[in-house]
């Protein structure tokens, strides 16, 4: 290396013959293999964190509509019989489904309550979101015979 005097008189480093001005080819297409490589993964990572939010807040709305659902079973204002596919009222979309499922509890005048709460898209109908609940109560049949039994005395 040796000094060599430029166009304005000041002394500067290098080669005479070494004068680089810009990128070449192959550093412009490595730099740009790079960024779209990262910007690949950044995308990934927000298309799997945005599926991710979506899927939470439908099991969310799962266990809510499903506590719910056997909320009104157990105030008895629905009737605890089985039923299967009922669409839910304040539903605008159409695409979630309740059923219920009632059996013998195991013990006299005990019921097992299990109540499915389904997200159905329409174009799928496979369902992308469910919740179970399965509780025990009283048959209510049996406050009903009892008044019946005590108002008739």
């Amino acid at each position: 290396m040796r000094l060599v005097r430029g166009s304005a008189g000041r002394f500067c480093g290098g080669d005479v013959g070494s004068r680089r001005r810009g990128l070449s080819l192959l550093e412009v297409l490595v730099s740009v293999a790079v960024f779209m490589g990262a910007m690949t993964a950044i995308m990934f990572a927000l298309n799997v964190g945005q599926r991710a939010e979506v899927s939470a807040r439908l099991q969310s709305e799962a266990v809510l509509r499903c506590e719910s659902v056997m909320g009104e079973i157990v105030a008895g204002v629905s009737e605890a019989v089985s039923s299967d596919d009922n669409p839910f009222l304040d539903d605008e979309t159409g695409t979630w489904y309740w059923s219920a499922d009632v059996t013998a509890g195991g013990a006299s005048g005990l019921l097992q309550v299990t109540v499915v709460v389904e997200h159905r898209p329409e174009m799928t109908g496979e369902p992308n979101a469910a919740f179970s609940l399965v509780r025990y109560m009283r048959d209510p049949q049996l406050f009903l015979d009892a008044a019946i039994e005590g108002g008739s005395q």
